[in-house]
């Protein structure tokens, strides 16, 4: 990049400066000329114009005046017997003033008694306006251009157009009000009035004078605006009876100063209500000004010239020393020389050159020293790379260690997920039929004990399964279209037992909301946010409803519980927080439902909030996100919609754990069912082959073979050439499996399932099977599966 002597900058730096000084007198002077030009010359165009308007509206009174002394001395009144005698007066008016076209007397009744030159004698006008309005007080009719339409009072062959028409009243002694005395204004009077104010104002400025009715049209002025309709901002500013002037744009794309006035009357006549223009173009207007702007620049650019001529002599003298301590340097870089010598010239380039020359000692000495300190810092350098080095692989090998151990930490937890639950369910299923075998007061407390103490254990084992999933961050949400009314009709049926096995009740409202979210996860939330709100009631019960409040979809949970104080509502979503009350049942738990429902609601983008007061209840709240429907189709679940009994019904039961096909064998059993247990896929088709006929089947989702439970319902539902009602059980949490439960449609629940929601969820199933194939046998249509929805 080329670099810029100082004799350059200095000379540039002046001429600028001289040139900003001429632009900014320019402008200051130029700006208070032309606003002082504009302000005189709009001034003048105004007053032009209210004289203007004075002297048509005086030349008007003039001409409605010599009417009224016609009417006055008697002489109309007089000669109206005879038309000719009338005539001859009306005649000898209009030699006096030959700008009137036409003059003549109409009686009481419009009837036309005498006319100059004869016309419309005898005719009447009774229906014409200048009669009508004449025939009450003096009158002065609208203006009517050439090439308008001829009024009745124009003679047939009268070649002139006529221009404005004025009447006034004749009064009798007698009658009153015996006649009315018209006329009609000729062009000749128009073109006396024009010539009158444009030969005065052509002398004074070189402008227009346009003279316009109150509606905008023009009636005087230069040819190319005869007869237009002008809307401007100085019409509208004149109609308010201001005198004035503005700058504004013609139709003609020009800018003009433009005086404004409108007519306000002479004396008792009320004036023309004309609106009278003076205009004249700017650039014509500002000319002065412009002219000693175009001074100012010529003056100012020979002075920023002159500046720099100057400028660069000063500049070549004030650089000329640092050019030789700028050689010395280069020379001393060079070798050529050991240091700087002292430079004359000014002051300041001394005092620069000497203090050069103690720099430049300065650093040979300290050269000297960084040399040594760069060998010393050369050593440290080699040793602290060789150390970070080794550190470098030791943090490599750590990071793939942990990496190691967070795969053997999911492995453990997918494989605990599934393999724990199995034994637990079956446990369970066996806990509830033994409660129906025992007798005795102490055997019956000792098996609901157990029962008790199993399903604490099943919460405890889902809760650390999913905090140890959170914190390992395995859990990742599975956005899709979900039914937010089937969460809470799946989440109702459950609810609705337990609630019943304590005494409560459970009450549910639900919604046909459609959202992008993870139907599991989802789940899950009101699930924990339920159960703990049942976990906490000793009495009254617990309310599950969707809502709008305050413009936001939320759900509700609410419960007549003991209530929270603000600081218990702080820290109750904290991990194992208890809080010090007691749960109803034998376990409460350990504390992670509410840490586990936030954390799941924070990954799906909503909120939870808590509303309570220590011994009057709480409510729980999941603010959805918002947004409308996403537009999908939901299928519909044929899930559980009540907690009906189920009896005499055939159940097909298929799961790779002998444990659990026997447990759910005897539970189906023991409610009054027939139940059909296999281990395979095989065998079970091998047996419905073989004629089994089932109702419905309760299907585990994960058969450790080729074929998931989900897949053989489908494939079963193809084969038998209708819908197979069913219930899914699976032993596998994690996210994909539960994604695909949630999509399948299909009501589904996690092991270890309590028995009561197993048998109500099948009976809901039965019952909602019945009543499509009576919807199909009434339309006589074949009943589709859910999914065909």
């Amino acid at each position: 990049m080329p670099r810029t002597s100082l004799k350059s900058l200095i000379s540039a730096a002046i001429s600028l400066v001289a040139l900003l000084l001429t632009i900014t007198v320019s402008y200051v002077i130029g700006h208070d000329a032309i606003t002082r030009l504009e302000q005189q010359i709009g001034r003048s165009l105004a007053l032009l114009a209210d004289e203007a308007q004075d002297k048509l509206d005086r030349a008007m009174f003039e001409r409605l005046q010599a009417l009224q002394n016609l009417a006055g001395v008697g002489e109309v009144l007089q000669k109206r017997a005879t038309p000719a005698t009338l005539r001859t007066t009306l005649e000898t008016f209009q030699k006096t003033y030959s700008d009137y076209s036409w003059v003549g007397y109409a009686d009481a009744h419009g009837s036309i008694l005498g006319a100059t030159k004869g016309t419309l004698e005898g005719r009447s006008v009774a229906n014409q306006t200048w009669f009508q309005k004449g025939s009450r007080e003096p009158f002065v009719g609208e203006v009517r251009l050439s090439g308008s339409a001829k009024s009745q009072t124009d003679q047939s062959d009268n070649s002139e157009a006529n221009f404005i028409e004025l009447a006034i009243p004749v009064w009798s002694a007698d009658e009153g009000i015996a006649g009315t005395l018209g006329a009609s204004l000729s062009a000749g009077w128009a073109e006396e009035v024009r010539d009158t104010l444009l030969g005065s104002l052509k002398d004074a400025v070189p402008a227009d004078v346009i003279v316009l009715d109150e509606g905008g049209r023009v009636l005087f002025g230069p040819d190319d605006l005869k007869g237009q309709t002008l809307d401007l901002p100085s019409i509208n500013a004149a109609r308010t009876g201001t005198a004035d002037f503005s700058v504004e744009r013609w139709p003609d794309s020009k800018s003009y100063l433009t005086g404004f006035s409108k007519s306000d009357g002479y004396r008792s006549y009320a004036g023309l209500r004309w609106i009278v223009l003076v205009r004249e173009e700017q650039h014509l207007a500002f000319a002065p000004a412009w002219r000693l702007l175009r001074n100012i620049v010529i003056w100012g650019s020979a002075i920023a010239g002159l500046a720099a001529l100057l400028a660069w002599t000063l500049a070549s003298r004030l650089s000329q020393p640092l050019l030789q301590l700028s050689n010395a340097s280069e020379r001393l870089r060079l070798g050529q020389q050991l240091e700087i010598p002292e430079i004359g010239g000014y002051h300041e380039v001394n005092v620069l050159s000497r203090s050069f020359r103690s720099l430049v000692a300065d650093l040979g000495v300290q050269r000297a020293s960084l040399a040594a300190a760069n060998q010393s810092l050369e050593g440290q350098v080699r040793d602290r790379t060789e150390q970070l080095a080794d550190q470098n692989i030791s943090l490599e090998m750590a990071k793939t260690k942990a990496e190691q151990a967070t795969d053997a930490k999911s492995r453990f937890l997918a494989a605990a997920s599934h393999d724990l639950r199995q034994p637990l369910h079956a446990l369970t299923l066996f806990a509830r039929a033994l409660s129906r075998r025992v007798s005795g007061d102490e055997a019956t407390t000792l098996v609901a004990q157990m029962e008790e103490a199993l399903r604490g254990l099943k919460g405890m084992f889902d809760a650390l399964l999913n905090v140890s999933r959170l914190d390992a961050k395995l859990i990742e949400p599975t956005i899709a279209p979900m039914s937010v009314g089937e969460i809470i009709d799946r989440v109702s049926v459950g609810s609705r037992v337990e609630a019943e096995q304590s005494g409560l009740r459970f009450v549910s409202r639900r919604a046909d909301w459609i959202l992008q979210s993870d139907a599991a996860l989802l789940e899950t939330i009101v699930r924990n946010l339920v159960s703990n709100a049942l976990k906490f009631t000793k009495h009254g019960g617990v309310l599950l409803a969707a809502r709008m409040r305050g413009g936001q979809r939320v759900l509700d949970i609410y419960d007549t519980g003991p209530g929270l104080s603000s600081e218990q509502c702080d820290k109750i979503f904290e991990e194992f927080a208890r809080e010090g009350q007691q749960a109803s049942g034998a376990n409460d738990g350990l504390g992670l439902g509410l840490s586990i429902a936030r954390r799941y609601a924070g990954l799906l983008g909503m909120q939870i909030q808590v509303c309570s007061r220590p011994g009057h209840g709480s409510r729980f709240s999941v603010v959805l996100p918002s947004g409308g429907d996403s537009g999908h189709r939901i299928p519909v679940n044929s899930g559980p919609k009540s907690a009906s009994a189920m009896r005499g019904a055939n159940i097909l039961i298929l799961d790779d754990e002998p444990l659990i096909v026997a447990a759910l064998r005897r539970e189906i059993s023991d409610n009054g069912n027939v139940a059909f247990g296999y281990q395979s896929c095989v065998d079970a088709e091998r047996a419905i082959d073989e004629g089994v006929i089932f109702d419905a089947a309760v299907v585990d989702f994960d058969l450790r073979g080729p074929e998931t439970g989900l897949a053989f319902i489908e494939r079963l539902s193809n084969r038998l050439g209708k819908p197979v009602p069913a219930l899914l059980l699976s032993g596998g949490t994690n996210s994909t499996t539960l994604a695909i439960l949630a999509k399948s449609g299909r009501p589904w629940l996690t092991k270890p399932a309590d028995p009561d929601l197993i048998i109500a969820t099948l009976g809901a199933i039965l019952n909602s099977s019945q009543a499509g194939r009576h919807v199909g046998e009434e339309s006589q249509e074949p009943v589709r599966s859910p999914e065909s929805e």
